[in-house]
């Protein structure tokens, strides 16, 4: 199975912004409006308005048309003539970035994350990598800690996203390699031998990190793509 990545800005126009929240159902214009920055009310509104373009294009309906229904822990699965859609899709937010995993297996998970002096790398570190990857990560140079603390931390959230789960799963269980050929080395108790799951670092810029996780029984590659109409 081959995986559409759609990576975008989340930087828009007063008229893009205007065009995006129109797209959007009542429940999602609600969810906008509860935001106490606005600058992340903004980004959702051109976050989930882009969404629905690209899902449009797949489904050959119209972008505003679109129903959600909600699975287990939030994950929205797609509906349409009240019945659910083979297409699966997972969105990811970070700064003015987003990227959205397209394909046809539920199991699909993707994380991005713009690099953040502010976030207290240590802290986390503790409570979410293994000792082997805090001792790992702990001998680096300092001009290489942040790629390694990004791209482990990448792994790990797209791992919970694509089996949905949220954020109760101990993420200190997902175990990757620290250098060489991305692949997990072990995974929680439940979901099967680490090898069963394909795991790619995605390079999408400097001072981002991002990662895709999805079953590597039915995954053959990745195609990046992008909206052609912007606003």
């Amino acid at each position: 199975m081959a995986i559409d990545l759609w990576l975008e800005e989340l930087a828009v126009t007063d008229e893009g912004y205007r065009h995006y929240w129109l797209l959007l159902d009542t429940n999602e214009q609600g969810k906008a409006l509860r935001f106490v920055q606005a600058i992340h009310g903004r980004r959702y509104v051109a976050s989930h308005g882009k969404l629905r373009l690209i899902l449009a294009g797949y489904l050959g309906i119209a972008a505003e048309t679109i129903t959600y229904a909600p699975q287990a822990f939030g994950k929205p699965v797609i509906v349409v003539d009240g019945l659910e859609h083979d297409i699966q899709f997972n969105l990811a937010h970070s700064g003015d970035k987003m990227l959205v995993a397209v394909g046809l297996d539920g199991r699909i998970g993707v994380d991005i994350e713009v690099w953040n002096n502010s976030v207290d790398c240590a802290s986390i570190a503790c409570l979410c990598f293994t000792e082997a990857e805090r001792n790992f990560w702990g001998g680096l140079p300092a001009s290489r800690k942040d790629e390694f603390f990004y791209r482990l931390w990448t792994r790990k959230e797209s791992f919970v996203k694509a089996i949905g789960v949220g954020l109760g799963l101990d993420v200190s269980k997902v175990v990757s390699t620290p250098a060489g050929v991305a692949r997990f080395l072990s995974v929680p108790e439940g979901y099967g031998p680490a090898g069963d799951w394909a795991l790619v670092d995605l390079d999408v810029g400097r001072g981002i990190s991002a990662a895709l996780t999805v079953p590597a029984k039915c995954y053959t590659g990745i195609e990046l793509k992008r909206l052609e109409h912007c606003h």
